[in-house]
């Protein structure tokens, strides 16, 4: 039993030995980890229509342009916090917190475009009392010195009383092309059920199909409105603009599209985190509105497309980005 008991042991110890052997043999010390499965045919989000991104803030402790067509940011109060991707930009609702920078005629010659953007916010507050963080939040403003509105603009517009877990996000643009009779368009994005979450945005313009399309966490949204004849419960995603009075949501007018999108009487600059009237001193003629503030909630991977993204992109983008790649 004794030289049974020794034998037993000393093969078990040669089979642990074999085990270890093949186990470290089979760890891959030289070679790199297998990677992801492609989505969409993308291993990364910045593959995705590569040559037509134009602006990209990831907010890494930093307000650069990783593109570089948006240079010489000048600051006030800017802050950081944690988002979906790293960093993120942190707004606040007790100062005001934006960035003025120059931007190359990449941006201000944008014709179709896109913007996309992971945003964590509260629903605004109603601005009975004038005061930062009450009003519609400024995101973004391409500056127009001698006008209201920039040319194009992001933002979060005030509250709907009856639908108090909305988000009522607006963009907005102003085409000064000839022929164009209703210059200021834009549209209303309703998120719903997505206060201080996480959310992934896209908003896009078409010009060779004037159509304004919007996405919410790589989906049509569900409730598109703000434009001209919207329905009261929106339509999904898409919308077309039109450069005169349609008289219908189905252009009963024969209305001719809005067509190409030119941006005039711009400066060369814009506005990140504010409106172009909200800034010290404002960026343009007026000043101040008592309805209107800076951004309060959070940002992250902010990008801005010289293009329409198509509904397979956006779906990868949004995947991919929340991989965190």
């Amino acid at each position: 039993m004794k030289n049974n008991k020794y034998i037993y042991v000393l093969a078990l110890a040669l089979v642990s030995s074999v085990f270890v052997s093949c186990n470290d043999e089979s760890i891959d010390k030289e070679n790199s980890p297998i990677p992801y499965e492609p989505i969409g045919g993308y291993e990364n989000s910045d593959e995705i229509a590569k040559d037509n991104l134009v602006a990209k803030f990831n907010f890494e402790n930093t307000i650069a342009d990783v593109k570089g067509n948006i240079t010489n940011a000048i600051a006030t109060n800017i802050g950081y916090a944690e988002g979906p991707k790293g960093k993120a930009y942190n707004g606040s609702s007790t100062e005001a917190r934006y960035f003025v920078a120059d931007a190359s005629n990449a941006i201000i010659s944008l014709n179709s475009y896109t913007f996309s953007f992971w945003m964590n916010s509260a629903n605004t507050i109603d601005p009975a009392t004038a005061g930062q963080g009450k009003g519609a939040q400024g995101i973004f403003s391409v500056v127009r010195p001698t006008e209201f509105w920039g040319g194009l603009n992001v933002y979060i517009e005030n509250p709907d009383s009856a639908f108090p877990d909305r988000i009522r996000l607006k963009f907005s643009m102003e085409n000064g092309r000839d022929g164009v009779a209703w210059r200021g368009q834009g549209a209303l994005v309703n998120i719903d059920g997505n206060i201080n979450k996480w959310v992934h945005v896209v908003f896009a313009y078409n010009a060779t199909k004037s159509t304004i399309s919007a996405y919410v966490n790589g989906e049509l949204a569900a409730n598109l409105s703000g434009f001209p004849y919207a329905p009261a419960n929106g339509v999904s995603g898409t919308a077309v603009l039109y450069a005169d009075n349609p008289g219908s949501l189905d252009n009963s007018n024969n209305a001719p599209k809005y067509g190409d999108f030119k941006m005039v009487a711009t400066n060369g600059k814009i506005v990140f985190g504010n409106h172009q009237f909200e800034t010290t001193p404002p960026q343009n003629n007026g000043g101040p509105q008592d309805w209107a503030t800076s951004y309060v909630g959070l940002l992250d991977e902010f990008r801005l497309y010289n293009t329409a993204l198509e509904s397979n992109d956006v779906r990868s983008l949004y995947q991919l980005e929340k991989d965190n790649r």
